[in-house]
């Protein structure tokens, strides 16, 4: 049997993440004919622009948290994450019993707590038992201006491949906004015009960004990556196919 192709998105909070997550599901069933699974991780998330198949929110929201622990919204979101990990058997064997090859998993607004607390490793690890996870880190272009932005970027990918332990495709969105915002496509897209950027700057920061840059290069960990818009639609066949590739060249165990 082989292993459901899952794509789990990740980024800061407004990149975006939620809009791409149900532009890419409708574009894929539209164009590949393919029956999309769409999964919430968010418990903190109010309104979806896709019906999740699988809800976090059924076992625990923020609002609950916020009531029953007196806590405020970040504090509850915190604890909301944690409380989520205890129902992780019953969410997972949802989604590994959804009649759909395709699944796309939308995580917390706040990346890092899908990151670096419990939740992220342990269901990724529940994840490998019934299909092949690949991550998306997507990039809000007008939020990064300078080259070292651009360079913090590129490591959060190489951040969430160590961390996670996945392969990951980085992702520039909101590409309808950009207008004349050239050089920060140029930054994100071509490494060495950014290494040469970075090289420009002068102190401290700006070398550790510059040999940093120099190891992502030497160890192919930046791939190239595709410009798209979940509002317009523009580049989600490139995004669908560096996604299928990874999975036919690594998890397609058929």
């Amino acid at each position: 049997m082989a292993l459901k192709e899952i794509v789990i998105m990740m980024g800061p909070a407004g990149c975006g993440k939620t809009s791409l997550t149900a532009s890419l599901g409708k574009w894929i069933s539209k164009t590949q004919f393919l029956r999309v699974g769409y999964v919430n991780l968010d418990p903190g998330v109010k309104k979806l622009p896709y019906k999740p198949h699988v809800d976090v929110r059924d076992y625990v929201t923020v609002d609950q948290v916020m009531e029953k622990y007196g806590l405020g919204p970040n504090g509850a979101l915190i604890k909301s994450v944690d409380i989520a990990v205890k129902y992780k058997d019953e969410i997972l064997a949802k989604m590994s019993s959804l009649p759909f090859p395709y699944l796309i998993v939308d995580t917390p607004g706040q990346m890092e707590l899908f990151l670096f607390r419990e939740a992220g490793p342990v269901f990724i690890d529940g994840l490998r038992e019934f299909g092949y996870p690949i991550g998306t880190v997507i990039y809000d272009p007008l939020s990064a201006s300078r080259a070292q932005d651009i360079a913090s970027l590129k490591l959060l990918s190489l951040v969430v491949q160590l961390r996670l332990g996945i392969d990951t495709v980085p992702v520039i969105n909101k590409s309808d906004l950009l207008g004349g915002r050239g050089e920060v496509i140029r930054m994100i897209r071509d490494h060495n015009y950014l290494i040469s950027k970075i090289s420009q700057e002068e102190g401290v920061y700006s070398e550790v960004a510059e040999r940093l840059l120099m190891v992502l290069d030497e160890f192919k960990l930046a791939t190239r990556i595709p410009r798209v818009s979940a509002k317009t639609g523009e580049g989600l066949e490139e995004l669908y196919d560096m996604l299928h590739e990874i999975y036919c060249s690594c998890g397609d165990m058929t």
